[in-house]
C-alpha cells in the first residue's frame, strides 16, 4: 500500500448485511492513488479480518457513533475522511454529528439513505431469523441492482452471499435491521463539506429525496446513470472517478 503524509486517511463504512468485502474494489482504487484506507467489519458483520475492533452492544445512533469514534481513537487515525455506503451513510452522519472533532471536514455518502422506509416493514424484521441468509441476500440483490447491470448479477450475488455468511448473532442482525429502518440522513445535524453520490435508478432513494437532503447540508450531489443502490458493486470505478478529484480539492 502506498502512503503519503499529505493525504488524510480514509475510513470506509459499509452498509447493513455487508462487511468489508462490499467496498473492497473501491478501496483498491483509492489505495492505488496513495491513500491509506481503513475498511472494518462493523457489527452485525462478523469480524473476518485480523484486527481488533471496539465492542458494539448498543445498536443505536449513539452506539454506532461511539463504535466509529473508538475505532478512530484505537487506530490513532488523524481526522479520517468518512465514506459511508447505504446504512453506512447513517453511521457516518451519526459520527459527524456526535464526534465532529475526530473526523475530516470532508464526508462522502454513497447510496445515501435519503428517506425513511415504510413503517409496515418494521414488524417483518423478526422474519429474518426464519429465512435462510442466501434467500434474503438474493431478494435484496434482485431489488437493489439496476437492470443495466444484470450481467453482473452472479458476481454481485457471490459477494453479497460472502458478506452475509456470518453475523455476530441473529439478535444483533435484527437490532441492526431495526436501526437501519429507523433513520435517514435528514435526522442528523452536522457541518461538513458533504458529497452525495447515488445511482439514478436507486429504488430505495428517489433522486428527488437525495437532492432535498443534499440541499439541507449544502452538499454536492452526483447521480450515476443506469446504476441502482449497489453502486459499490455495479460501478466502483465510476465512484472512484467522482470521489478522487474531490479528495484532492
Amino acid at each position: 500500500m502506498k502512503k503519503s503524509d499529505q493525504k488524510p486517511p480514509i475510513l470506509l463504512v459499509h452498509g447493513f448485511r455487508g462487511n468489508h468485502l462490499g467496498l473492497a474494489e473501491f478501496q483498491k482504487l483509492l489505495e492505488a492513488e496513495g491513500y491509506q484506507v481503513f475498511n472494518p467489519d462493523i457489527p452485525p458483520a462478523f469480524n473476518t479480518q485480523d484486527e481488533t475492533l471496539p465492542k458494539l452492544t448498543d445498536f443505536t445512533r449513539d452506539g454506532y457513533a461511539d463504535f466509529i469514534a473508538n475505532y478512530i481513537l484505537d487506530k490513532h487515525l488523524d481526522h479520517p475522511i468518512l465514506i459511508g455506503h447505504s446504512m453506512g451513510s447513517i453511521l457516518a452522519a451519526a459520527t459527524a454529528e456526535k464526534y465532529s472533532h475526530l473526523i475530516h471536514n470532508k464526508i462522502f455518502f454513497l447510496s445515501p439513505i435519503a428517506t425513511h422506509p415504510p413503517k409496515f416493514i418494521l414488524p417483518l424484521i423478526p422474519l429474518i431469523a426464519l429465512v435462510p441468509n442466501k434467500f434474503v441476500s438474493y431478494v435484496c440483490t434482485e431489488f437493489l441492482i439496476a437492470g443495466a447491470h444484470r450481467s453482473k448479477k452472479r458476481q454481485i450475488l457471490d459477494l453479497t452471499y460472502a458478506c452475509a455468511r456470518k453475523f455476530t448473532s441473529i439478535r444483533d442482525e435484527m437490532r441492526a435491521a431495526v436501526f437501519s429502518m429507523s433513520y435517514s440522513i435528514s435526522d442528523f445535524n452536522f457541518e461538513k463539506q458533504a458529497y452525495f453520490i447515488a445511482g439514478k435508478k436507486d429504488r430505495m432513494n428517489p433522486s428527488r429525496k437525495v437532492k432535498e437532503i443534499a440541499k439541507k447540508f449544502h452538499a454536492e450531489v452526483d447521480f450515476i446513470p443506469q446504476a441502482g443502490h449497489l453502486i459499490n458493486y455495479e460501478t466502483p470505478e465510476k465512484i472512484a472517478e467522482l470521489v478522487l478529484p474531490k479528495l484532492k480539492d
